[in-house]
């Protein structure tokens, strides 16, 4: 609570060459005097501005225009700088010193101390609200008044300027964690970088959130981000400005947003009212001439605005800011800050930025508080979150099986099937018209006609898979994969490695992209060898097949994907690189340049929006990597073709979208086809799977094909990690725990109503959950986070019964 007797009101007006000065305070006190004004100070100030203007001018001064004549080199305005300041603030004081000032100056040490006999222990201080007019005398240093010297008393005495007209009323704080706007304008000829490290370290005390120009904004654009920014629904405490800005007389002054761009605060006033009423205490404008910007925020209810009254230097304006919000983040108020960034210009800098310390001020309203950032009481909260027994336990048990990877794949399978019923019970099955990708199976019946010997399926007979390009290119398939490792040569049939070659080189010719598997060894790929004349590398294409069970394979951001790519994701480029770009190379077996290097190059280049620039920026957040969807029924992901029917029948009737897929040659699920003897290229269906088509098996092909699919369609989603929604049902169930027990002892209807809550709010949860993963892709744990909340909520609400 303020105490009047300690807060002054002193304005301060000149009428051609008298000065009057007016004090109040307490309840109704009042003290006038009139002294003459010496023009002698107009002249010096002129003089000391001049020198200022000369020092500081270059391209770093954070306006558009400076005032002053030009420097001449013969002189060393450094010293004409420290000069003029001496003679100004000799005179300036020498005139607030005179005999008719006497019983202003003693009523206010007068009152600051006594404040200091009531209050030794306390840090407070007599406030002056200093208001000035015409703007020649607010341009004055008033805050370098020594009012403490001739009375000798160390008492603090805050000199805090306010505007002559006020027309709303200060804003209450807003409640919790302090947060801050900060809005970097146009930075032509400057330097925020320190402001911007000095703003991040507040981030561990308040959320301190960054908007501004960037060099892909148009103008509106800028304009439109600032001003949402600053009217977020959310509230503001401080907002910060650095950039360019400059005074106007109608406007309330203008801020440079952007090169060649400025704003008006008159343009921004509803949006900063609108702040004003949300919390925003205070501004702070790292930037030149403000007093007009100040005047006006004030006049709308801004509580404290720091500005500086003349044109700065952006070393000095980065220094003093520094300094400044070091004052904020020891929690210390606005006023305090303000002067102890002050004395580090007066006192550390005064050889580099001579006079820098003159020009910072602080407005206030006169209603409003000064403001500080509010010091968290962590050891409270942290004695209401420690968990009791019950609680310890379940979090024991939740993170251990959090943590067990058999527990998650089982809680992982479990989940996907529950959203294979949910997707069909609600229908929402994709409907496109074809399948993206054409998986083509050489399964048992294919062996079978055509008569491979049990000798030529391990490894498969490469003249077969000739025989399934050749009919591939014969109706027009553009893009194909191959699920097959040709490292070593093939002797059985003789002629094998001969017949897959000149199919390749026929299919390339016809401008197929062919790929081929390989697999990891030691951060390499391992796969096709051209010593055996199937391929060359600068008309084919090559990813590895590696993958985790029930988890898409994205390519590792630290890798470099013309060394190692995954399959999957390689050929989905391709394809999507053949609808979008124009001019695509196409694979021929003349080039002479990597087709790898050369696509992957092209794609990178690639900036038009469309789904090739989606995938190719897709970046996992917070490394999350993406599973594979299987409530998405298998013959909405990929049409299966037998191998026999595409050899013996290669009708393009039959297959009139295969030139529009990706075309996928691979094994089926028969156990003599596979990795290696006795290792069948197959593993037990998920339960997802086995709902929708009740097979006892998933081969790899298939997954390969979910993957080119999931690719395609940008169907990535993200799984969220137990541990993560464990973590916020603990906080949440812990909330909920003390809301229950800071409430007397609950009725039996009202104990019901709380669990009939608690367990309807999980259930909802859930559903929510299973809307959300396939509205956005987001698959949110159910199992472990619920049993955790209920476990710290029900316990709860029976101890509340027993209390």
């Amino acid at each position: 609570m303020k105490n009047s007797d300690n807060i002054f009101n002193l304005k301060v007006q000149k009428i051609e060459q008298i000065c009057l000065f007016e004090l109040t305070w307490g309840k109704g006190q009042r003290l006038n005097a009139q002294i003459n004004y010496p023009p002698a100070i107009t002249q010096l100030h002129q003089d000391w501005r001049r020198a200022y203007f000369n020092f500081y001018r270059s391209d770093n001064m954070r306006g558009r225009t400076i005032d002053g004549g030009v420097a001449k080199l013969t002189i060393d305005w450094h010293a004409e700088l420290i000069k003029a300041e001496t003679k100004f603030m000799y005179e300036f004081h020498r005139w607030l010193r005179s005999a008719e000032l006497y019983e202003i100056r003693a009523q206010i040490a007068q009152a600051s101390q006594q404040l200091s006999k009531e209050n030794p222990e306390t840090k407070a201080a007599v406030q002056i609200f200093l208001t000035c007019t015409p703007l020649e005398l607010d341009r004055f240093p008033w805050e370098a008044w020594e009012l403490s010297n001739e009375f000798a008393t160390n008492e603090a005495i805050q000199i805090i300027r306010t505007p002559l007209n006020i027309s709303t009323q200060a804003q209450e704080k807003r409640q919790g964690r302090t947060r801050i706007l900060a809005i970097l304008g146009d930075d032509t000829g400057l330097n925020f970088q320190a402001e911007k490290e000095a703003l991040k370290s507040l981030m561990r005390i308040a959320d301190v959130e960054f908007v501004g120009w960037q060099p892909q904004y148009t103008p509106a654009q800028v304009i439109q981000e600032i001003s949402e920014a600053i009217a977020d629904e959310r509230g503001w405490d401080v907002l910060f400005f650095a950039g360019h800005s400059n005074e106007t007389e109608m406007t309330g002054g203008e801020l440079g947003i952007a090169p060649d761009v400025s704003i008006s605060i008159k343009e921004i006033a509803p949006q900063l009212s609108a702040a004003k009423k949300r919390g925003l205490q205070v501004a702070i404008f790292n930037s030149c001439s403000g007093l007009s910007i100040a005047d006006a925020l004030i006049d709308l209810g801004f509580g404290q605005v720091v500005v500086m009254r003349e044109p700065i230097h952006n070393s000095v304006a980065q220094g003093f800011m520094v300094r400044f919000l070091q004052g904020l983040a020891k929690h210390l108020d606005v006023y305090e800050s303000l002067t102890e960034a002050r004395q580090f210009l007066r006192m550390d800098k005064s050889h580099t930025y001579p006079s820098s310390y003159l020009v910072p001020s602080l407005f206030c309203h006169p209603g409003a508080e000064l403001y500080r950032i509010r010091a968290v009481r962590w050891q409270q909260r942290l004695r209401q979150s420690i968990p009791n027994r019950l609680e310890a336990i379940a979090l024991a048990v939740s993170l251990s099986l959090g943590f067990l990877v058999p527990v998650q794949q089982l809680l992982l399978e479990a989940r996907v099937l529950t959203q294979s019923v949910y997707r069909n019970a609600t229908a929402q099955i994709p409907t496109e018209e074809a399948p993206p990708v054409a998986l083509v199976e050489i399964d048992t019946e294919s062996i079978y006609r055509a008569g491979l010997p049990s000798t030529q399926l391990l490894p498969l007979n490469r003249s077969y898979i000739a025989k399934l390009i050749d009919s591939t290119r014969q109706l027009n398939a553009s893009v194909v994969g191959l699920d097959f490792i040709f490292d070593t040569p093939q002797t059985d049939p003789p002629s094998a490695d001969k017949d897959l070659g000149k199919a390749v080189s026929q299919a390339v010719d016809a401008n197929m992209w062919l790929m081929f598997a390989a697999v990891l060894e030691e951060n390499r790929e391992v796969g096709a060898n051209e010593a055996l004349g199937i391929n060359k590398w600068n008309w084919t294409l090559q990813g590895y097949i590696d993958a985790y069970p029930n988890y898409l394979e994205v390519p590792d951001a630290k890798q470099d994907c013309r060394k190692i790519c995954p399959f999957p994701y390689l050929l989905s480029l391709v394809r999507l690189a053949k609808e979008e770009v124009e001019g695509l190379p196409q694979p021929q077996t003349n080039r002479q340049q990597n087709l790898r290097a050369e696509i992957l190059d092209i794609i990178q280049k690639h900036q038009q929006p469309g789904n090739l620039s989606a995938l190719s920026q897709w970046r996992s957040p917070f490394g999350l990597q993406p599973i594979l969807d299987y409530s998405i029924p298998p013959k909405q992901a990929y049409q299966t073709i037998p191998a026999w029917q595409l050899i013996e029948k290669p009708d393009i009737n039959k297959f009139p979208l295969m030139s529009k897929q990706v075309v996928l040659i691979s094994v089926g699920s028969d156990e003599r086809l596979g990795i290696a003897p006795g290792t069948p290229d197959r593993a037990p269906s998920p339960a997802a799977i086995n709902y929708w088509t009740q097979q006892p098996w998933l081969t790899g092909g298939e997954t390969l094909a979910y993957m080119i699919h999931h690719f395609l369609t940008k169907r990535l989603v993200i799984p969220i990690p137990d541990i993560w929604m464990i973590g916020i049902a603990i906080i949440i169930g812990k909330i909920t725990v003390v809301v229950i027990k800071n409430q007397s002892r609950l009725s039996l209807s009202r104990r019901r109503q709380i669990m009939a809550g608690s367990i309807g709010a999980v259930i909802l949860y859930g559903v929510g959950g299973l809307q959300l993963y396939i509205s956005a892709a987001i698959l949110l744990p159910w199992f472990l986070p619920s049993a955790v909340f209920l476990a710290y909520v029900l316990p709860a609400i029976r101890r509340n019964n027993h209390a």
